[in-house]
């Protein structure tokens, strides 16, 4: 903990220094920004497959949002990875104690109070003190730093910039309509009252870990796995070009981490269809597959959304 905590504070330092936001965070950084909500249509693709009878997964942490739409699923064991150590105290510590506080209009108002940029410091921290009851010992000690520190840093350089602005990839008036159309959790007050009731039931972990090291680093089988759009970042294992081959070597790697009839949303394709209604050919970045190399995957376009259609890779395992 206490070295995510000393790199949170030299990005908030790095933004009250000079008084503005950066939307870029340091990529591969095991420390930096984060989403505070998805940007892949989450709701789609897993409306994808069936979950009667499952009830156990492997995701990417992220926003959190892909372990809060399998819970409303009804997936009540989720396994956790990212490379970002503070995406487990941004969505299992403060995300989460959101959900577990507030009922559904209470939330929907809550987060874009949160998202204002003329939110003071002091409205922040009155939120957070709301929030403690709801987190985990370690992420609410974690949080007490980072808000106090925050402060400090923030009366001593007079800046007032939204602490949640710092912390996220994305601008603070952003993602709204995103967060509706994307999540399943969120779409009506039944769905998410769902989940709130199941949130604190859940079993719920969080392992430090790349895609590349999953195999090696997880021992039991799910039925889902969830890797978002991480095969576009292979390159810095694989390098750039590599191909369908490997691929088909990664699938059987992951293999042995599924049950009989697993899943794996083995990749999120963003942009994968375009308003000109021309496939993007390459749809893995610093990869050489395309969709015409797909053998033993399935490869779905996803609902439109702002004039732009993704897509998701699946592979469907049987034993």
């Amino acid at each position: 903990m206490r070295k995510c905590i000393e790199g949170i504070k030299k990005v908030i330092y790095d933004q009250v220094k000079l008084n503005r936001l950066c939307l870029t965070g340091i990529r591969f950084s095991e420390h930096q920004k984060t989403y505070f909500w998805t940007n892949e249509n989450i709701a789609a693709y897993l409306d994808l497959v069936d979950f009667e009878g499952k009830d156990s997964a492997l995701a990417v942490l992220a926003s959190g949002d892909q372990t809060f739409n399998l819970i409303t699923k009804g997936i009540a064991n989720i396994d956790t990875f990212d490379t970002n150590k503070f995406t487990e105290y941004f969505a299992l510590g403060f995300k989460r104690a959101l959900i577990l506080k507030y009922n559904y209009q209470e939330f929907c108002i809550i987060t874009q109070i949160l998202r204002n940029p003329r939110l003071t410091k002091e409205e922040l921290n009155e939120v957070f003190i709301g929030l403690f009851p709801f987190m985990e010992l370690k992420h609410r000690i974690f949080w007490q730093q980072i808000l106090d520190y925050n402060y400090q840093i923030q009366q001593e350089f007079g800046t007032n910039l939204n602490l949640l602005g710092i912390l996220s990839l994305e601008k603070l008036s952003n993602r709204s309509m995103y967060s509706l159309f994307f999540n399943n959790y969120l779409k009506d007050e039944e769905s998410y009252e769902f989940l709130r009731s199941q949130l604190g039931l859940a079993n719920i972990s969080f392992t430090y870990s790349n895609a590349i090291d999953l195999p090696r680093v997880f021992s039991k089988s799910y039925d889902f796995i969830l890797l978002s759009n991480i095969l576009d970042y292979f390159y810095k294992s694989l390098g750039c070009n590599w191909d369908y081959e490997e691929l088909q070597k990664y699938e059987q790697q992951l293999e042995p981490l599924l049950n009989d009839d697993g899943v794996i949303f083995l990749h999120y394709a963003m942009a994968c269809l375009k308003d000109s209604k021309i496939f993007r050919n390459k749809i893995i970045n610093s990869s050489k597959v395309n969709i015409g190399d797909l053998v033993n995957e399935e490869f779905i376009t996803l609902p439109p959304f702002c004039g732009t259609t993704n897509g998701m890779i699946l592979k469907r395992v049987t034993k």
